[in-house]
């Protein structure tokens, strides 16, 4: 009986590991440059209105995946991210593709729910943050 208990335990704990650590949420986000003063991005090749406008758009968060859909005109980018790899208290870093294909990182600070989260590209040093608009 002790062992039956101990493995049930045991089972229980393993599948408690791999449970998501994002609660489903949806949020409208503003994104712009994290300092606003640069639209080479410190040195990068290319101004695009992707980087230098204000952005808004909806986040919305499903287990463990974050889809972020543009209302903007310009810049008009959406991307989707897998939050597989954030640590359990809901910071780190993961790799997304936008709509275009281009890689991606974004980087969470602890917590859950709508937060602020950093986006930089994998071509240039841009980095933008998206704010929860209040």
């Amino acid at each position: 009986m002790k062992c039956k208990l101990f493995l049930t335990t045991l089972i229980g704990l393993a599948g408690a590991s791999h449970a998501s650590s994002a609660a489903d949420a949806s949020w409208v986000a503003v994104g712009a440059l994290e300092n606003g003063i640069s639209p080479y991005c410190a040195g990068g090749q290319f101004p695009g209105p992707e980087w230098i406008a204000q952005a808004d758009g909806q986040v919305d968060i499903k287990g463990n995946t974050l889809t972020y859909t543009s209302t903007s005109r310009a810049p008009n980018r959406s991307f989707t991210a897998d939050l597989k790899a954030l640590q359990p208290d809901g910071s780190g870093i993961v790799v997304g593709k936008d709509d275009r294909n281009s890689e991606f990182y974004l980087t969470f600070d602890p917590g859950s729910g709508a937060r602020p989260f950093h986006m930089t590209s994998s071509i240039n040093s841009c980095r933008r943050v998206y704010t929860p608009r209040t």
